[in-house]
């Protein structure tokens, strides 16, 4: 089970705790580097297009992935959507249906499949042979779902995610900080995307030649829970996001109960959950992909609030990596 997240990774200034295991992050980011230089990508014969983040958890990176798969297969793409999958143990690629478990595929690949029934989901720690699998069924655009720091297969496009109000953090390495990568490593991405409400200005470390793009969202919940009490409870990596969300869409929240990130529910604690929304008379309410993970019987006792991202700016974003895959892809023949 991951810990929750450490509140000092987002201190203003980094604390003694975060300089103590600062030797750990320079450890780290010396094994992220040595992985990448001995790393020989794999190129496919379609573009491929990776939404990731140089931070650890709680971007909102998998609600802009459904809504960029959405936009392009508007825009008459074949997408397919690459996952390594949490909890998966396959190195073989895997196609995810819809009765799939959250413990075999993941909790965001189910998101992803449930969300966009149309758009083929992949899992597979090997995600050469995952885009090999997907092109032959039929896919002409590859999505690479957390795919910043995904070596084996080249991307065309890579757009990085960074919560707005939490921003870059202490700026330290894991463990000492949030970031899988030093902070210079930032602007090599091509796309930067600011999620999420909040007044952090666009990173230093940014190239100012590189599009950024401010990317909000909302909750937009049924009509009947609007007069409800609500216990609201997630596993996310910033779990205070999506209770701020619901407090942004008006909704009532007796309680909130944060878990840490992938938390593998069980049903002794949605019995926990409920006897403590009895009290208060409340619903039961968590996020789409914590919903996923709802031991069996307990998806008609909650309810699921998905996240609705700014359309205009996912289709800003979507023509900007649209253009960056022609310009590479021109280059590349």
């Amino acid at each position: 089970m991951l810990l929750a997240t450490p509140r000092f990774w987002y201190a203003r200034q980094p604390t003694l705790l975060a300089r103590l295991l600062q030797p750990l992050g320079w450890l780290y980011a010396l094994g992220v580097r040595w992985h990448r230089r001995h790393s020989r990508p794999g190129r496919l014969p379609v573009a491929v297009l990776s939404v990731g983040n140089i931070t650890l958890g709680g971007t909102g990176k998998t609600p802009l992935v459904i809504a960029l798969a959405q936009e392009l297969q508007r825009r008459g793409f074949t997408v397919a959507v690459l996952l390594r999958g949490y909890g998966a143990n396959s190195r073989q690629p895997r196609r995810v249906g819809s009765t799939d478990a959250a413990a075999l595929v993941g909790d965001e690949a189910l998101e992803i499949q449930r969300s966009l029934p149309e758009v083929a989901v992949w899992v597979g720690s090997d995600r050469l042979a995952g885009g090999a699998a997907a092109i032959s069924a039929g896919a002409d655009l590859l999505l690479l779902d957390d795919g910043l720091q995904h070596w084996r297969l080249a991307r065309d496009c890579d757009i990085s995610v960074l919560d707005r109000r939490h921003g870059l953090g202490n700026r330290l390495v894991f463990p000492a900080g949030p970031l899988r990568e030093p902070v210079d490593q930032l602007g090599r991405a091509d796309l930067l995307v600011l999620a999420g409400a909040g007044l952090a200005p666009r990173p230093p470390n940014w190239p100012l030649e590189k599009p950024c793009f401010s990317l909000t969202g909302w909750i937009e919940p049924p009509e009947r829970l609007l007069a409800e009490p609500l216990l609201a409870f997630c596993g996310i990596g910033l779990p205070d996001k999506f209770f701020a969300a619901l407090r942004q869409a008006d909704l009532q929240l007796a309680a909130t109960v944060g878990f840490p990130d992938h938390h593998p529910y069980a049903a002794a604690d949605l019995e926990r959950l409920e006897r403590r929304a009895d009290a208060h008379g409340a619903t039961l309410v968590t996020t789409l992909k914590d919903w996923q993970r709802l031991p069996e019987g307990w998806g008609s006792r909650v309810v699921a609030l998905p996240l609705v991202l700014d359309a205009q700016v996912v289709a800003e974003i979507a023509s900007a990596a649209l253009a960056r895959l022609g310009a590479r892809r021109a280059g590349t023949n």
